[in-house]
């Protein structure tokens, strides 16, 4: 009887947590955004690697006008930043899934997106 009872838990708390993928989870719309003096370059590598020592899976790549970082997979996406460049330096934009998380790698991925702005 336990062993059903945490498997359906474990069921719905995956159903309810869901999966997303990069365009799903910039469709929800951004968590945090701000603007920094920062070129994008100087912004993302200052960020990228603190996204790395919490998020083993995080990846940076460049756009057509700026970063972006992505930390998990194309079907199951848990944070991004998206830099752009502008005429005084950069928009950030900052996109989280919500889920059940008990680890320091969601709280880091936030901290380190203001605190390298």
């Amino acid at each position: 009887m336990r062993v059903t009872s945490f498997t359906l838990i474990a069921a719905f708390t995956f159903s309810v947590a869901g999966c997303y993928s990069p365009g799903e989870l910039i469709r929800k719309g951004p968590t945090y955004a701000a603007q920094t003096a920062k070129p994008p370059k100087q912004y993302a590598l200052c960020v990228f690697p603190q996204w790395q020592e919490s998020r083993p899976d995080a990846t940076m790549s460049e756009t057509e006008n700026g970063y972006r970082l992505l930390s998990g997979n194309d079907m199951n996406t848990n944070e991004i930043l998206q830099i752009s460049k502008t005429p005084g330096g950069s928009d950030v934009k900052f996109y989280q899934r919500s889920y059940l998380d008990f680890g320091a790698g969601r709280a880091t991925a936030l901290e380190s997106t203001k605190s390298c702005l």
